[in-house]
This record gives structure tokens, C-alpha cells and sequence, in this order.
């Protein structure tokens, strides 16, 4: 039959491409709050904790990223080393 849709429903429904990954509920100092339910305090603190989980991860990839770069601007082609690919002439490192 018909299903009584929710907030986090409708909402999904008239932002579908920014809301697609919105979670029904979250976490917060150990309580299992439902995103109808949560304070503009909670979700904000449900944002920072992800950026807390998030950016040790993105300053990896960055740096692997940089190196990368490095050592394409030294001239090492894909299956170089990277110890090879920053060696002096004479191989030394």
C-alpha cells in the first residue's frame, strides 16, 4: 500500500545528488541519534568527527600524490623505483 514517507525522505526526494549519501542516523558521544531527531550541535559534531577520521587519510594520499609528481618531474617513468627515480648519476640517493 502507501508508505508514510519521512523528512529525511522528502528531503532526499528534492535534493536527490546532494542528499544521496545523508545517513538515517548518527553517532554521537555514544548515542544512536536519527537524523530527524538531531540538533544542528549533533550534526555538526557528527561532521568533525569525520573530518577527524578523514584527514589522516587525505594528507596520506596527498603526500603519495606529491611524490608521485616528484618523481615524474625527475623523468621516472612508471616502472622506475622511487629510489631510483631521485639517484644522482653516480646512484647514489
Amino acid at each position: 500500500m502507501f508508505k508514510n514517507r519521512t523528512l529525511l525522505d522528502k528531503l532526499k526526494k528534492q535534493h536527490p545528488y546532494l542528499l544521496e549519501s545523508l545517513p538515517e542516523r548518527i553517532e554521537r558521544n555514544g548515542a544512536d541519534v536519527a537524523i530527524e531527531d538531531a540538533t544542528l550541535d549533533q550534526i555538526a559534531f557528527a561532521v568533525i568527527a569525520l573530518e577527524n577520521e578523514v584527514r589522516p587519510i587525505s594528507r596520506r594520499m596527498n603526500a603519495l600524490r606529491e611524490l608521485y609528481d616528484l618523481a615524474r618531474k625527475h623523468g621516472a617513468l612508471g616502472a622506475h623505483r622511487i629510489g631510483d627515480a631521485f639517484a644522482d648519476k653516480g646512484g647514489r640517493s
